[in-house]
């Protein structure tokens, strides 16, 4: 098996665990961002939103990514992204977690 030799198996078997939790943040960031824009957030909302974006970063840091919470409630709120897209402020060019 080329290639395996190469892998991390310790960060693959959190793949999972890791997927789902960063679903589900992306789920609770999107119901803050869609509250933010019709009724505005209270303290604790706010206080929520950065403890989920910090986890999420977290996260993402496993995988050498970088966590893009993007606060727009018409399209998907949290993308993983490089760098370079950081760079480049293209955050689309990440990959969406739905």
């Amino acid at each position: 098996m080329k290639g395996f030799k190469k892998m991390n198996f310790a960060v693959l078997r959190n793949y999972t665990a890791n997927l789902g939790r960063l679903r589900k943040i992306s789920k609770s960031l999107h119901k803050l961002d869609e509250k933010a824009c019709n009724e505005g957030l209270s303290t604790r909302s706010e206080a929520r939103g950065t403890a989920l974006e910090k986890e999420a970063q977290e996260i993402a840091g496993i995988y050498g990514l970088i966590a893009y919470h993007q606060d727009d409630p018409r399209g998907c709120s949290l993308f993983l992204i490089t760098k370079e897209i950081q760079d480049s402020r293209q955050y689309t060019d990440g990959i969406a977690v739905y």
